[in-house]
């Protein structure tokens, strides 16, 4: 049952990766964007990143109870952070941005706070997961899922790097130099790519987790009953 739940986990963030690019390719804008990811939700074509969103949401909840079923969140120190992720996905979903250059409405101010509590929090949570998992009581996951651990750290860690850089260009401190429009948008674009890398790898590390607790409640061969019979002489 974990396994099937990680599977559509994983079915499910492929959806949101490819509405990633159709959202880009319908809209004629590819990464990194003229403006900003948000602007995608604005126009014609705003429905796309409503879609995306939700995609990515549901990813990510789905993603929670596979690792609450294997007790690697089970911990309010992780539970919350990642609900706090999935919540911030769903708000920037049903409230978009408006137009840009105007300057932003009540509704672009919650969509912007949403994005940046979400970018902040969804490290710490994979963190926390990965630390808990790889715990005393933690079960061994190979190899592969050891080496998606490491890729799901490494990405958050990177993606709050680009977060410090994309709060740093609003307040005028752009150590880019590519100007305030061109360097938000690029240090957005790499923080939330690198973040749906590190969901991709949590979802591949906890499936490796749940093939080896399968595989360790079955019986092996060696330990089967085995009946003996007597021959009559």
């Amino acid at each position: 049952m974990t396994a099937r739940v990680l599977d559509a986990a994983l079915v499910v963030m492929i959806l949101g990766a490819l509405c990633v690019l159709a959202m880009q390719a319908v809209s004629g804008d590819w990464f990194p964007p003229d403006v900003s990811i948000s602007q995608y939700g604005v126009g014609t074509y705003g429905w796309t990143l409503t879609v995306t969103l939700l995609f990515l949401a549901a990813g990510s909840a789905l993603l929670l109870w596979g690792a609450y079923r294997l007790s690697a969140a089970r911990q309010w120190r992780v539970v919350l952070p990642w609900t706090v992720w999935i919540l911030a996905l769903v708000v920037m979903a049903f409230v978009p941005t408006n137009e840009w250059p105007a300057p932003l409405s009540l509704t672009g101010q919650i969509h912007q706070a949403a994005a940046v509590l979400g970018l902040f929090v969804a490290p710490i949570a994979a963190m926390l997961m990965v630390g808990v998992r790889a715990g005393p009581n933690g079960h061994t996951v190979g190899t592969a899922g050891r080496r998606a651990a490491t890729v799901a750290v490494g990405s958050g860690l990177l993606g709050w790097f680009f977060l410090v850089l994309l709060l740093l260009t609003n307040i005028d401190m752009d150590v880019t130099g590519l100007g305030y429009q061109r360097a938000w948008s690029l240090h957005q674009t790499i923080a939330v790519v690198l973040d749906i890398i590190m969901v991709f790898a949590l979802i591949i590390s906890l499936r490796a987790q749940a093939a080896t607790a399968r595989a360790r409640a079955q019986p092996s061969p060696a330990s089967s009953p085995t009946t003996s019979r007597s021959v009559a002489r």
